[in-house]
């Protein structure tokens, strides 16, 4: 059985560990809100998107100022972590991993204000943004269908959905972020990520028709 609070604990046990290894420069309040478990917006009235689809620097420089996610790393790549819990089981997540817009000075990440970092980029340098994608992991069960499975990831355009074997714990994608994106890091604490690598929060979700293309398995 699944409760907000033990999803909650998990969360905190991420992002403090993150804080305190020095890989993250800020992680936000983990609240629960009837049955969500998200961060804890600094200014809930700005969108959390400002168009439907793909995100842009637009929409990242929203994020930061609005204080929408869970943490920010060194180089400023943002993590957004929310899940749906009811009846004692994960009922939905939004798993995010957003890459910074530019390559940024880690000193000055964690020296200054991350928007004004964010801002002396595009104004300085407004043409060397890097062209990596934000990579997402949701489940959304009540929109399963062929072509949209309950569980899986989106990369590079809202329309790919590769399925997923299950709804991810915190830990596992934590482990998929930091083994496919900072290698060095990710052998540097690689009893941490490890830990979380093998953890489960919900049944398997691949259907037949999810199995005819590729998709993402795990034990």
């Amino acid at each position: 059985m699944t409760t907000p609070r033990a999803v909650r604990d998990d969360i905190n046990n991420l992002l403090d560990y993150l804080l305190n290894a020095e890989i993250a420069v800020f992680i936000n309040q983990v609240s629960i809100s009837g049955t969500r478990v998200s961060w804890h917006s600094l200014d809930p009235s700005l969108p959390f998107l400002t168009h439907r689809g793909d995100p842009g620097l637009e929409d990242y420089r929203r994020w930061v100022a609005a204080g929408a996610f869970s943490a920010y790393l060194f180089d400023g790549a943002l993590l957004q972590l929310t899940y749906d819990v009811e009846g004692g089981s994960i009922t939905g997540h939004r798993l995010a991993y957003i890459p910074a817009p530019y390559r940024m000075d880690p000193d000055l990440v964690r020296a200054e204000s991350l928007l004004d970092v964010v801002d002396i980029y595009v104004v300085d340098t407004p043409t060397s943004m890097v062209l990596h994608s934000a990579v997402r992991f949701d489940y959304d069960p009540e929109s399963a269908a062929p072509g949209h499975p309950a569980a899986h990831l989106t990369i590079n355009s809202a329309h790919c959905r590769i399925a997923c074997a299950a709804p991810m714990h915190v830990g596992r994608f934590a482990d998929f972020v930091f083994r496919h994106f900072y290698a060095d890091l990710w052998a540097a604490h690689r009893r941490y990520f490890e830990g979380g690598a093998t953890r489960h929060i919900g049944e398997r979700t691949l259907t037949e028709n999810d199995r005819t293309s590729p998709h993402l398995a795990w034990q």
